[in-house]
């Protein structure tokens, strides 16, 4: 989609470290009024989402399939926000950049958090806005990144 707006370059980097002999616990729903269950057993899947910008990230962590939102981070610039998990699935992001005026809105690719017996994901997604052209991750509408599906 093009803008009238200058383009900035948006870069996501992912580094998904695994570590073995882990368990899990804590939050997780597969219906939309966000229930709580629990596992009996030690250690949360984690994802650490770095705004290595100055801007103001929004972050959605879609669960894939339709099946919609996991759940929303806030993050100020030169921070970072925590998600954790308790069973292992796949996700992407929708994320808008905001500063002043300018809005960019992106969508990543997949990723997968492991949460299971064999282990679970300790996990890191760095995100970058500089000026320039181009960027990784497709560009989405505002409505888009709006929808929660």
């Amino acid at each position: 989609m093009r803008r009238s707006m200058k383009k900035y370059l948006f870069t996501l980097l992912l580094a998904i470290l695994v570590s073995l002999n882990g368990f899990s616990q804590g939050w997780y729903s597969d219906n939309d009024n966000h229930s709580r269950t629990s596992t009996r057993s030690s250690a949360n899947a984690s994802l650490t989402i770095q705004n290595r910008s100055s801007y103001t990230l929004t972050v959605k962590i879609m669960r894939t399939g339709g099946r919609g939102l996991y759940q929303t981070l806030h993050i100020s610039p030169k921070s970072s926000g925590y998600v954790s998990f308790s069973r292992s699935d796949t996700f992407y992001t929708k994320t808008k950049a905001s500063k002043g005026l300018e809005t960019l809105y992106k969508k990543t690719g997949l990723f997968s958090i492991q949460c299971d017996e064999a282990g679970y994901s300790q996990a890191t997604l760095e995100f970058f806005v500089s000026s320039g052209h181009g960027g990784t991750g497709q560009g989405i509408s505002k409505a888009e990144f709006e929808s929660d599906k």
